[in-house]
């Protein structure tokens, strides 16, 4: 069991073996077809996860704004890591990948796309493991914390030939089977049991988990199933996810059912579902950051009491019809933000720009220019104050400072700024 680290936009190409080469990853041919089925599958769009196509006559695969982790049909994981801190794999000592997996892990913590409340303990020490161990061991907190609180019981009938009463005798079994055996009786009884469709499922998750972590978290997998040692694995997976019970009784089990779905539904937060023998556990990175930059700005900005709401505010661009009664053209920004003395707009995109090509834009889309001119006409118009709207990009290398302000002709002043993950915050301009 081997874990391949990759980038965002990372190409995967099919080769005899399988290596590491720069950023790329080349995979065996029953690797790369088997990530190549997704793209086919009915169940769902996996075109958003991958781009096919060739190169040199050569198949390849190419990683797109998902992060996370592919667990291959052999057993090996493939994990797809932010593309803000790219570098080749081969030229760094791991710092570049941690940092990727600390920064990831605390996004999702914030955002919430990891399930249940143990995750705000995870630690720094996770991003040294890979993807997987890293969702593994919030799922087993959470099992732990679930066995402290008491494995769930419930009475299940039995029916078994004994030497002894116990229950009722059914009488068509009795005479069948023990018209010469006079010593034995036929019975039906209840029995209290651990053995019930949530604990089935945990277990079956438990031993789903052992065979693809590291030893470390192996270990930690064994312990938690020798509480489950009653308890037999799920033989039906589905019949057991459409038993399990919600109710007062069963409310600690609640944090569980998360993960059991993440797993055994083959359903990432994406909800992008996969081939029943391959597990992908996948976030998009664009909602991802778009989601956690308004958190942490309410943070920052607390203090000078700026009100910052999230696309919560909707206009359209334009209006039709006889009386102008009709509208077209919806249009969302990720920020409205309340200043003292002004409204300004803001957007955030997860995209990589270059502060050293002023004469190629700095990397800057037309298109995302001229949909910041749209929200200025949109949710602008009438402010005394000339109108500000903040372009909020990762910070990366290439991006470290923000560029110079872009000033339209009708007086809007259009900010492109970096947001540093590592710290969460917003790098603004000393005259701001």
């Amino acid at each position: 069991m081997r874990t391949w680290s990759v980038y965002e936009f990372s190409r995967l190409y099919k080769s005899n073996i399988t290596k590491c080469e720069g950023d790329n990853l080349n995979l065996e041919h029953s690797q790369f077809e088997a990530l190549k089925q997704l793209l086919t599958c009915s169940e769902a769009d996996h075109d958003k996860l991958f781009r096919y196509g060739f190169e040199k006559r050569q198949e390849v695969l190419v990683c797109q704004n998902y992060v996370g982790v592919i667990c291959l049909p052999c057993g090996d994981q493939i994990e797809i890591l932010p593309k803000t801190h790219r570098k080749s794999i081969h030229a760094e000592s791991g710092e570049s990948i941690s940092r990727n997996r600390s920064n990831l892990i605390k996004m999702l913590k914030v955002t919430q796309y990891l399930p249940g409340k143990v995750a705000d303990n995870a630690s720094l020490d996770m991003a040294k493991m890979p993807l997987l161990d890293v969702f593994i061991q919030l799922f087993l907190q959470e099992v732990s914390l679930l066995i402290k609180r008491g494995v769930a019981r419930q009475y299940e009938t039995q029916e078994s030939n004994e030497p002894f009463i116990k229950g009722r005798i059914l009488v068509s079994q009795q005479i069948r089977y023990n018209l010469v055996n006079k010593h034995h009786h036929f019975i039906a009884f209840d029995e209290l049991t651990t053995n019930r469709p949530e604990n089935r499922l945990i277990k079956s998750a438990l031993l789903w988990s052992l065979k693809r972590v590291t030893a470390k978290t192996q270990h930690l997998c064994r312990e938690l199933l020798f509480h489950f040692e009653e308890v037999t694995s799920s033989k039906a997976i589905w019949q057991d996810l459409n038993a399990w019970q919600r109710g007062r009784h069963l409310s600690h089990y609640e944090a569980i059912w998360p993960w059991i779905e993440m797993i055994f539904k083959d359903q990432s937060p994406t909800s992008v579902n996969g081939s029943k023998s391959m597990l992908s556990i996948l976030f998009p990175m664009e909602r991802v950051f778009e989601d956690y930059v308004p958190l942490c700005l309410k943070k920052q900005f607390k203090e000078k009491g700026y009100v910052i709401n999230t696309q919560n505010r909707s206009k359209n661009l334009v209006k039709y019809g006889a009386n102008n009664e009709k509208e077209l053209f919806q249009l969302r920004p990720d920020l409205h933000i309340k200043a003292p003395d002004k409204l300004i707009i803001g957007d955030t995109k997860w995209k990589v720009i270059d502060e050293s090509l002023p004469n190629k834009k700095y990397g800057i889309s037309e298109s995302d220019i001229y949909q910041m001119l749209a929200y200025n006409q949109t949710y602008q118009k009438g402010e005394s104050e000339p109108p500000v709207i903040w372009l909020i990009y990762p910070m990366t290398p290439q991006f470290l400072s923000p560029l110079p302000d872009f000033i339209f002709d009708n007086g809007l002043t259009l900010k492109v700024l970096p947001f540093d993950i590592d710290r969460s915050v917003l790098k603004l301009n000393n005259n701001f």
